[in-house]
């Protein structure tokens, strides 16, 4: 019996950092027999639930410690956590995590990770001396591979991609359930929108509800989709308040399958969430990004989809223009995702053949 410890930013109601959880669980148990999965969570109890595995508390140190000295490696799993941009206090909970688990003797693993940015130069010096510690690294995108040859990482690292690529849409009936329940009419054209805060700015919300009356006005009707619970739904609602028309907005908490079913049925999506534009992907729904952060961007060029703009200097105008140049080009966006879609379901499965060799066989890269 193996014995694996994840940690990640999992159990705060994020779709993203769930659906990659889920994805990393499903490949980990499919692929190896005889092995034990015990995750770090903010809610332990939930994530037992939900993946039959099991689960230790964020706040539980002595429950922390006692689950990495059980376990035969660590994994960090996934997500853009060692960064110090949103938070600079939980990149060194993140590092300090690494730091044990290589003072316990243990193997560590990054499975699929997004990485930075990290600015302050006391965290590019902690960080680039625990993560030259680590045996085997995976990152999600060529980016966050340059981010850590630019801090001086010198451990080989194999760009891979999300793991929640890997993630299949609920079945058709539950999604039908849920427009049911929701009152939205499958057989109109709906427009999905996922949002959320970034740092107290107030002018995009102003360009993204009169976008959203844009879309109305040429007969399409707005959903807006919160990827983390309760906050998304907040801001969602803000914005539809400052609307002259009447949008949708998604209260329920929905798991990633049912919100990759729910992004099937729309004709676009315009998110600012990452894992809203890679749910999008799944089902070849096209996107136009709203960024807030460069993993938006490179996720962008990734699929060759487009980008709105910005948060900060968010344009109405550029907006607007971009919106009507995919949905006039829309065949040809749906085709650029359906071929870039094929490639990184193939790269999520490189982590996995990746991890197999390293726990059966103890390979370093």
């Amino acid at each position: 019996m193996k014995n694996i410890f994840l940690f990640g930013y999992y159990g705060f109601e994020n779709a993203g950092d769930e659906g990659i959880l889920q994805g990393i669980v499903e490949q980990i148990t499919k692929r190896i027999p005889n092995v034990n999965l015990t995750a770090l969570s903010y809610n332990a109890k939930d994530t037992m639930e939900k993946y039959n595995i099991n689960a230790v508390s964020r706040n539980n140190f002595r429950g922390l410690i006692k689950a990495i000295k059980n376990s035969d490696v660590v994994v960090s799993g996934g997500g853009s956590i060692l960064q110090d941009v949103t938070s600079n206090r939980s990149l060194l909970y993140y590092l300090g995590i690494i730091l044990l688990s290589k003072k316990m003797g243990k193997k560590v693993m990054f499975y699929g990770n997004g990485f930075g940015p990290i600015t302050k130069l006391v965290n590019k010096k902690l960080s680039k001396y625990i993560i030259n510690q680590i045996d085997i690294i995976t990152v999600r995108d060529i980016e966050s591979k340059e981010a850590m040859m630019e801090l001086g990482i010198k451990k080989d690292i194999i760009v891979t991609t999300d793991l929640a690529l890997s993630l299949e849409p609920i079945n058709n009936e539950r999604v039908e359930d849920i427009f049911k329940t929701e009152d939205i009419f499958p057989h109109e054209k709906w427009i999905g929108i996922s949002v959320r805060e970034w740092k107290g700015y107030k002018k995009y919300k102003e360009i993204i509800a009169k976008t959203a009356d844009y879309l109305i006005d040429r007969n399409y009707n707005i959903v807006f989709i919160p990827m983390q619970y309760p906050n998304d739904i907040h801001t969602s609602m803000e914005i539809a308040e400052m609307m002259k028309n009447k949008a949708k907005v998604l209260d329920e908490k929905y798991s990633p399958r049912e919100l990759i079913g729910i992004m099937d049925k729309l004709e676009l999506l315009i998110g600012m969430r990452l894992h809203s534009l890679i749910f999008a992907t799944i089902v070849k729904t096209p996107m136009i990004g709203i960024e807030y952060d460069t993993k938006i961007s490179n996720f962008l060029n990734i699929v060759e989809q487009e980008n709105g703009g910005k948060v900060e200097e968010l344009d109405i105008i550029h907006l607007w223009s971009t919106i009507d140049s995919v949905l006039n080009d829309y065949d040809e966006y749906k085709s650029k995702l359906a071929k870039n879609r094929e490639k990184l379901k193939e790269k999520t499965e490189m982590n996995i053949e990746i991890f197999q060799r390293f726990i059966e066989e103890g390979e370093e890269i």
